[in-house]
């Protein structure tokens, strides 16, 4: 137990010089959408997750897709800023899902560009990148699909990997090798203990300690995508049609 509370200080102690997400995305599948299409979702300058940006109007700006549990962190002062830093703008919702753990957010015209999104859940085995805000030390996790098919209580469906995201990566993006969008990080499929040491020493002890073995839950794409026809029929993911950009 000593030994994780002086992980938490030195981790601590990273978040302060810690890379911008786009700078450690840099020589991975996601660092286009790292660099253009990741938002940071921050309250008084701290982050509580992460938004990506979707195709369509949407809103009088540039519509972006979170988790529902980050906006209720937030509250009413919700700020954004891009992966790849800059100064922050205010951003505004835009829809709640009623069923699933899904929000839209809207963010001022030209902000960030939309990603480009897979067509389908990838198979078990395949690989996986996940991408969160700045400020939590680390932003960018690998790992491996483990379920391909999973759904979880009050989130929705999606699939599940085993990789060392945070917990403050939600509503970041998962991407495949080819940098399309997947899903989005949702929650731990087995939480443990790990919400109760993030409460004691304000970082995500676990994911630095152990994260790799961790199961993260992601809202899949596809179900992503169909949602928004409900709650927003103007914005819509930008299904690729092409390999790597």
């Amino acid at each position: 137990m000593l030994y994780r509370f002086a992980l938490a200080t030195f981790v601590g102690l990273l978040m302060g010089c810690a890379g911008l997400p786009a700078e450690q995305a840099a020589g991975t599948p996601a660092r286009r959408i790292a660099a253009e299409s990741l938002v940071s979702v921050q309250a008084n300058g701290v982050s509580l997750g992460a938004a990506v940006a979707l195709e369509g109007p949407g809103c009088d700006g540039v519509a972006l897709v979170t988790n529902a549990h980050v906006l209720r962190q937030a509250g009413e002062a919700v700020e954004l800023r891009r992966g790849d830093g800059g100064a922050a703008v205010p951003g505004r919702v835009m829809a709640i899902s009623p069923r699933m753990d899904l929000a839209v957010l809207c963010a001022p015209a030209g902000f960030v560009a939309p990603a480009a999104v897979a067509g389908s859940v990838p198979a078990r085995g395949a690989p996986v990148w996940a991408v969160g805000p700045q400020g939590l030390g680390r932003a960018v996790a690998q790992g491996h699909v483990f379920r391909p098919g999973a759904r979880m209580q009050g989130f929705g469906s999606g699939f599940t990997a085993h990789m060392g995201a945070l917990m403050g990566f939600s509503g970041g993006p998962v991407v495949d090798r080819s940098g399309r969008l997947v899903g989005l990080t949702t929650a731990l499929a087995a939480p443990g203990t790990a919400p109760v040491m993030a409460a004691l020493t304000g970082v995500d002890v676990a994911g630095f300690w152990d994260g790799a073995r961790r199961e993260v839950f992601i809202l899949a794409a596809p179900v992503i995508e169909e949602e928004l026809r409900r709650i927003a029929p103007g914005a819509r993911l930008a299904m690729a049609t092409a390999g790597p950009r």
